[in-house]
């Protein structure tokens, strides 16, 4: 089973419109942490997920994106004053009411050494001021520390296990959209698009790699479009042995791979992570941040933050956020900042709710879920994603996911005397019980709208469930020792869950139907309020 596997290291960028963008109000103080140091994959930090996967033979091939920038072991706080800070971008779905940002001074990019090249012959560095550009892609067996490939060529032996390509760019932001197109033997085999969530400029190292085995051989060749214009392109050739090259896979039976946010509970207080749905890579984020959800345009991540989440504090140095205290929060995630400095930070009007958990924006980005206790009671209230929208809104309720459509809730309730797993319009009407289970909780909708994944305890076990929004065809997909809990679908219909069946916590992976179940991250710690410890995913 093979696997393409972006994996990116990001840098700055804007963020939304009208926002208000400052530096802490004192300078950075040192202080005693008993937390680690920032985890950054690959030396500079892993990120964002988007990735198919490809069926030639019988072991995984990765494609790993890796962005090779300049050293970033010295942050360095940007001025900024607050006039300046001011700016409109109009296709950013918030508008907050205040964004805190702390930031480094970019650094330049290394520049690429002369290589042959399959399309051009050589890299051009002379990238247009102002007009997106790629250059000529450069293959090579692996690249250097600065980004430089090594062993260059464009045709390379049969049972080699991985290969580079190597290309600059310039002048993109996350309002371009990026196209992968590849190629095997002149049939498509992928043809996938997202933001460009990249920095502005500097150099890619696109690595595929095979889990170690050796690479199907035969033609290979990408293009690369941003905004539906090629912007390069490139091939290369494995060299096969036998007679014939391996045969293209049905693009319909190419699995994914995806990004998801999750927390550790460190004793203390929860941490935010991103890693690989495959648990290939694992970044840290950020400190005291619970229950996130991934917006479905990949550029937010919403979630609870706790007491504290305003002092981040990175190798000693302390850096405020004023302006940010205990309740949603929404972290701009384009691109991922790779360590504290370079977090941005938005809450809006009425977010500073410190009863609640977690986040959950809905699909369309209009609204976000969360459960509060405001006396009397958990209740669902919601939150408008433009400026000072309220919503008047409440539910019965706790845990609450989203219908693919936005237009109804799952959650767990009592209401009306009776517990188990809810459905309601999203303003409380026609609600449905469809569990009677009173231990039921955790609701996840499925991708096609049919299907809740739940967890229920039974005996003394906590396992996951699925059921129809009918309430029929009740399966148990867990029957582990140790519980199985907070299921999350992922958009292929994957369910990603935690499970202490190892006797610690760990998220793990299975089908839809319970099968295939795998171990995918460790060392997940769950605190005492499971809540908490609610999963996102990046659609």
């Amino acid at each position: 089973m093979y696997f393409w596997t972006p994996n990116h290291n990001l840098q700055g960028s804007d963020m939304s419109d009208l926002e208000q963008v400052t530096t802490p109000e004192e300078p950075p103080q040192k202080q005693e942490s008993k937390r680690g140091p920032l985890l950054i994959i690959g030396g500079i930090g892993c990120a964002l997920l988007l990735c198919l996967g490809l069926m030639i033979g019988g072991s995984a091939l990765f494609l790993i994106l890796r962005s090779s920038s300049a050293d970033e072991t010295s942050p360095i706080i940007a001025e900024t004053t607050t006039d300046e800070a001011v700016e409109a971008v109009e296709d950013e779905e918030v508008i907050p009411s205040e964004t805190i940002e702390v930031t480094k001074e970019p650094q330049p990019s290394p520049t690429p050494s002369d290589t042959p090249n399959a399309v051009a012959g050589e890299v051009d560095t002379s990238l247009v001021s102002g007009t997106p550009e790629m250059s000529p892609i450069t293959f090579a067996t692996d690249t250097a520390a600065n980004g430089e490939a090594i062993d260059p060529d464009f045709t390379f032996k049969e049972g080699i296990t991985e290969i580079h390509a190597v290309f600059e760019y310039a002048n993109l932001t996350s309002n371009n959209t990026w196209t992968q197109i590849w190629y095997h033997n002149g049939d498509e085999v992928l043809n996938t698009d997202q933001p460009w969530l990249e920095g502005e400029s500097g150099d890619f190292d696109y690595a595929i790699e095979a889990g170690g085995e050796p690479l199907p051989a035969g033609e290979w060749a990408i293009e690369f479009y941003i905004d539906d214009e090629l912007l390069t392109a490139g091939s290369f050739l494995i060299e096969s042995e036998a007679s014939e090259t391996s045969e293209s896979p049905d693009l319909a039976d190419l699995p994914k791979l995806y990004k998801i946010v999750y927390t550790k509970w460190n004793g203390e207080h929860n941490d935010l992570y991103i890693g690989d749905s495959n648990g290939s890579s694992e970044q840290f984020i950020m400190s005291r941040a619970s229950g996130p959800s991934w917006s479905y345009d990949g550029r937010s991540i919403f979630f609870y933050g706790e007491e504290g989440v305003d002092q981040q504090v990175s190798q000693g140095v302390v850096y405020p956020y004023p302006g940010i205290s205990n309740g949603i929060v929404q972290l701009n995630v384009s691109p991922i900042p790779a360590n504290v400095t370079q977090l941005k930070l938005t809450q809006g009007h009425g977010w500073n709710d410190g009863t609640a958990r977690w986040a959950s924006i809905s699909p369309d980005g209009s609204m976000i879920a969360y459960d509060g206790d405001r006396g009397g009671g958990r209740r669902i209230y919601f939150l408008g994603t433009q400026a000072n929208q309220q919503f008047r809104y409440e539910i019965i309720g706790e845990q609450a996911d989203w219908s693919p459509d936005s237009q109804k809730i799952v959650y767990r309730s009592g209401r009306d005397n009776q517990f188990g797993i809810w459905i309601s319009n999203r303003d409380d009407s026609g609600h449905t019980r469809i569990t009677e289970g009173g231990t039921d909780s955790f609701p996840s909708w499925s991708p096609d709208g049919n299907t809740i994944a739940f967890s229920r305890d039974m005996g003394g076990n906590v396992d996951i469930y699925t059921v129809n929004i009918d309430g029929t065809n009740l399966q148990r997909l867990t029957s582990a020792p140790g519980h199985d809990t907070l299921p999350l679908y992922l958009p292929n219909g994957d369910i990603v869950f935690r499970s202490a069946r190892s006797g610690s916590w760990e998220i793990w992976k299975m089908k839809g139907d319970g099968s295939d179940q795998i171990a995918i991250i460790p060392n997940a710690g769950v605190g005492p309020d499971w809540a908490f410890s609610k999963m996102g995913v990046l659609r």
